[in-house]
């Protein structure tokens, strides 16, 4: 995975898509796509200066089209909102700048600390 940018709240990223990333049809695998939901949230939630970044208490993954072996994987995510005990993220994955994916993902973060408050 490249990071291309990151901010305070959001974080965009790059990954190629390799044979292991594919299901049985050759198509970019939706718990692979799923993951990434995972791990861009807790990116983002990261880039406000947690060290750690909690439990998902949510995390819901909508597949709107397909992509495949050597395309490469965009995937932008942001903060939406950071409460006292939760975080709201948003995922949005692009292939060929085309949306394939958009995912929420919820963080329980009450008992973790930012290194540096925003």
């Amino acid at each position: 995975m490249n990071l291309i940018s990151a901010e305070v709240g959001r974080v965009r990223g790059e990954i190629p898509v390799e044979k292991g990333h594919l299901n049985a049809i050759g198509g970019t695998h939706g718990g692979w796509l799923s993951t990434l939901v995972d791990v861009g949230g807790s990116l983002a939630i990261a880039s406000h200066g947690f060290t750690t970044t909690g439990v998902s208490t949510d995390l819901s993954v909508s597949f709107l089209a397909a992509s495949g072996e050597g395309s490469s994987i965009v995937f932008d995510a942001q903060v939406l909102k950071m409460g006292r005990t939760l975080a709201y993220t948003r995922v949005d994955i692009f292939s060929n700048e085309k949306m394939i994916a958009t995912g929420s993902h919820t963080k329980f973060v009450a008992k973790e600390t930012a290194a540096n408050p925003q």
